[in-house]
C-alpha cells in the first residue's frame, strides 16, 4: 500500500486546483488527498480542523496578498511544511518566501508531476529536520523538558495571555512561577555516581509533569533546578496545592538503578503575577529568593510575598 499524504491547496484559481489534482494523480508511489480552499480565511478554517502534511500556498488571494499571506499561515500552523506557488514573473517573491520560512517554492506554468511530488517530499523532510533542530535547541537533552530558553518564552506567553484576559474580562488571572531545587541531588551524585544522578533527575521530571495540568509548564533550568509555570489560577494561594502535591510525590521512593532506592526532597520558591512582578525576569528572581528561604527549612515551599521587604 502506498503512502498517503494530505495536501491543502490554498489557491484562488479553480483551474490551478484541477491541474494540481491531475499532477498529483500521476504519482505511482504516493497517493494524495487534496483539499482546496479558494481564499486565506477558508484555508485557515481547514488548518484549524485537521493536520496536513503540506500546504501549497498561492500568495495572491482575494483576502490576502504577498508575504503577509505566508506569514499568516505560518503563525497559524508553524508545524506544517509550506510550498509557495508563484507566477512566472515573480520568482524573487518565491526566494523571499523561502527566506521567510517556506520550505520551497514552485513557479506556475513550470510545474510537472515529477517536480511537484519531489518538492512535496523534500518540503516535508525539511520541515521535519527543522522541527527536530528547534526541539533540540529548546529542550533539555536528559529529561526532554523545555530548557531555560523555552521556559522564558513560555512564561512570556503566559503573562501576555493573562494581560489579554484582564483586558477582556477586567479580571486578572494569576500566574504562579515556581523555582524548585532538589535538596539531596549532590549527595546522590557523590555517593552513587552521575549516571544514577541523571536517573534521579529524569524521574523527578516525570513526577513534576504528573503533578500539573496539561496547560502548565515544567522546565529544567540546569543542574537540579526546575521551574514551573502555573497559569490561569483564580487565587494566588491556589499554587500552594500544586506545591504540596509536588513535595508529596517526591517523598515517594525513587528507583535509580542497580537496586538503589532514594527518597528525594525539594525546596520550592513561588512568585505570583501580577502582585510580585509583571515580567519574566522579576518573577524568576523573586521565586529564586523565596526558594532560598524555603531551603532554610528544607523540603518546603515559600511564597516571595511572605518574605518580601
Amino acid at each position: 500500500m502506498s503512502e498517503k499524504l494530505l495536501v491543502l491547496l490554498i489557491e484562488a484559481g479553480s483551474s490551478d486546483n484541477k491541474l494540481i489534482r491531475e499532477l498529483l494523480g500521476e504519482s505511482k508511489n504516493l497517493s494524495f488527498d487534496l483539499l482546496f480552499a479558494e481564499n486565506l480565511s477558508e484555508g485557515l478554517k481547514y488548518l484549524d480542523q485537521r493536520f496536513f502534511d503540506v500546504i501549497l500556498l498561492d500568495l495572491a488571494l482575494p483576502d490576502s496578498s504577498g508575504l503577509d499571506t505566508l506569514l499568516a499561515v505560518r503563525r497559524f500552523r508553524p508545524d506544517i511544511a509550506v510550498i509557495v506557488l508563484t507566477g512566472l514573473d515573480d520568482e524573487d517573491i518565491g526566494l523571499q518566501a523561502t527566506q521567510a520560512g517556506a520550505q520551497d517554492y514552485l513557479v506556475k506554468g513550470r510545474v510537472s508531476s515529477w517536480l511537484l511530488i519531489r518538492s512535496i517530499r523534500y518540503a516535508i523532510e525539511r520541515k521535519r529536520f527543522e522541527s527536530r533542530l528547534e526541539y533540540l535547541a529548546t529542550h533539555d537533552d536528559l529529561t526532554g523538558l523545555p530548557n531555560r530558553q523555552m521556559f522564558n518564552y513560555t512564561l512570556s506567553q503566559a503573562l501576555e495571555r493573562a494581560r489579554r484576559e484582564k483586558h477582556i474580562s477586567h479580571k486578572t488571572p494569576f500566574v504562579a512561577v515556581m523555582l524548585l531545587d532538589l535538596d539531596n541531588y549532590k549527595e546522590v551524585n557523590d555517593q552513587y555516581g552521575h549516571m544514577q544522578g541523571d536517573k534521579l533527575l529524569s524521574s523527578v521530571a516525570r513526577r513534576l509533569q504528573n503533578c500539573v495540568r496539561k496547560s502548565d509548564t515544567v522546565a529544567r533550568m540546569g543542574g537540579d533546578e526546575f521551574t514551573l509555570v502555573i497559569e490561569n489560577i483564580a487565587y494566588s494561594k491556589d499554587s500552594e496545592i500544586t506545591a504540596r502535591k509536588i513535595l508529596t510525590s517526591l517523598a515517594e521512593p525513587i528507583q535509580i538503578g542497580g537496586g538503589i532506592e532514594v527518597v528525594s526532597s525539594a525546596s520550592i520558591g513561588i512568585s505570583i503575577y501580577p502582585s510580585d512582578g509583571d515580567n519574566p525576569e522579576s518573577l524568576l528572581q523573586f521565586a529564586d529568593i523565596a526558594m532560598y528561604q524555603a531551603k532554610k527549612s528544607g523540603n518546603s515551599f515559600k511564597f516571595y510575598s511572605d518574605h518580601a521587604v
